[in-house]
């Protein structure tokens, strides 16, 4: 699963989900459930003019959230093994 992060010429962000087959409008509910299916979110997309800051900022976010899957998993794996 691929975010993909949208700014418009007013500077308004809008956020879709990307499963590689199509792009809907994202849902927490829909992350959740690709998360536990893939176990990683892919790098995310930019269209639109996002300042290096911006990109930095949401690329922090997916690597700590892929890290926290990866941590989850393999505490799970330790304790039921």
């Amino acid at each position: 699963m691929k975010l993909v992060f949208k700014k418009n010429d007013k500077h308004e962000i809008s956020v879709l989900s990307s499963d590689g087959e199509s792009t809907n409008e994202f849902n927490y509910i829909d992350m959740i459930k690709k998360l536990i299916a893939l176990k990683k979110m892919q790098e995310p997309e930019f269209e639109g003019d996002f300042s290096e800051s911006e990109k930095d900022s949401v690329l922090s976010m997916i690597n700590h959230i892929n890290q926290e899957v990866t941590d989850f998993y393999s505490d799970s794996e330790e304790t039921s093994g």
